[in-house]
């Protein structure tokens, strides 16, 4: 699952038959990368749905079990410390040899787990057209600051 596709996504209640927003932000952990939750907005408001109260993301529609899986977004909360990917778009992705790869520009998750399965990674171009891509698997990823992310040794990118 690319996070980039989520955004918009509608978020439907499975027991009132209802639409309660569309998915305006995900929310990872900035240490591991994790999807944890989904911000979400809806009837003028804004809500946090948690990753482990998502049923189903499917190709249309993020299914939950009920309007009750949604959390009033707060400060002080348990949310308070989760980034969303424009946050982590910003982050520069150097590998063990101390080599700038590039900035991280997506991450593919596991859509069950919310797990990250690699990340893209992208270096040169112009107003986002040309240079190259690299895709970097989770296992290769030794760690995730503030503002950088190291990455083991990197295979050649694909070009786009």
């Amino acid at each position: 699952m690319n996070t980039d596709k989520l955004k918009g996504v509608a978020v439907v209640s499975q027991d009132e038959g209802a639409k309660l927003g569309q998915v305006d932000s995900v929310l990872f952990d900035p240490a591991t990368l994790q999807l944890r939750a989904l911000q979400v907005k809806g009837d003028g408001q804004t809500f946090i749905v948690p990753l482990d109260r998502v049923q189903t993301i499917g190709a249309d529609a993020i299914m939950v079990e009920s309007s009750q899986a949604t959390q009033t977004a707060s400060k002080g909360g348990a949310f308070d410390n989760l980034v969303d990917l424009n946050t982590l778009k910003r982050l520069k992705v150097v590998d063990a040899a101390g080599t700038f790869v590039g900035t991280m520009r997506d991450l593919e998750l596991d859509p069950t787990t919310g797990r990250v399965l690699r990340i893209a990674v992208h270096k040169g171009g112009v107003l986002g057209l040309g240079g190259a891509t690299t895709m970097i698997e989770a296992a290769a990823i030794r760690g995730v600051g503030r503002e950088v992310i190291t990455v083991s040794e990197v295979v050649a990118p694909a070009t786009e």
